[in-house]
């Protein structure tokens, strides 16, 4: 056990399903708002909330 080796526990926010797929429903009808304010409320969670994003504005029909 290192004394080092510990990994903080991330901060942030996950959104839902929900929440994502609003985000890119709003996104594939060209206001990024949504998509944005919910990516900068995430923390740490940032990157993995804009990837989530982006995936389900792809599955989006």
């Amino acid at each position: 056990m290192g004394l080092f080796s510990r990994k903080p526990e991330p901060k942030g926010y996950q959104p839902t399903d929900a929440e994502i797929k609003n985000a890119a429903k709003k996104l594939n009808a060209g206001s990024h708002h949504d998509a944005y304010d919910l990516t900068l409320h995430s923390g740490d969670y940032r990157q993995q909330t804009a990837m989530r994003i982006l995936g389900a504005s792809i599955d989006e029909d």
